[in-house]
């Protein structure tokens, strides 16, 4: 399989879910890479336009959904992007007890619970 890159789209305080997705694929030994443009204060134009380039050098996007991605401007952009792009997204629950609301413009049915191999086979379709 060819490397995979993503963009990943989250909320600041989900942070520690983009750095766990990070480290778990650097220990299971796959060759992916994740990009992101977190900055605390987005939607200046320079940010919008880092933020478009970093999206049009991957396949696709991953939506960390957590309590407040629904509700973050942000996340709400990178979609929009991402769909203007033509790029593949889903999205991962990052909580296993917990069904947090999915962003508009994600589609429900390509949201998936924290699994790494169920995360692997939908990066696998980016082709």
């Amino acid at each position: 399989m060819a490397k995979p890159r993503a963009f990943i789209s989250f909320e600041m305080e989900d942070k520690w879910a983009r750095d766990f997705l990070a480290q778990q694929a650097k220990d299971k030994n796959n060759d992916i890479e994740f990009v992101d443009y977190s900055v605390k204060d987005p939607f200046d134009s320079a940010w919008k336009t880092e933020c478009q380039k970093r999206i049009a050098l991957t396949k696709g996007t991953i939506v960390l959904v957590g309590p407040t991605t629904s509700k973050s401007e942000a996340v709400l952009w990178e979609i929009g992007q991402t769909i203007r792009q033509g790029n593949y997204m889903f999205g991962i629950q990052i909580n296993k007890d917990k069904t947090h609301p999915v962003p508009e413009g994600l589609p429900s049915k390509n949201v998936i619970r924290w699994d790494f191999d169920q995360i692997i086979t939908w990066l696998k379709t980016w082709v």
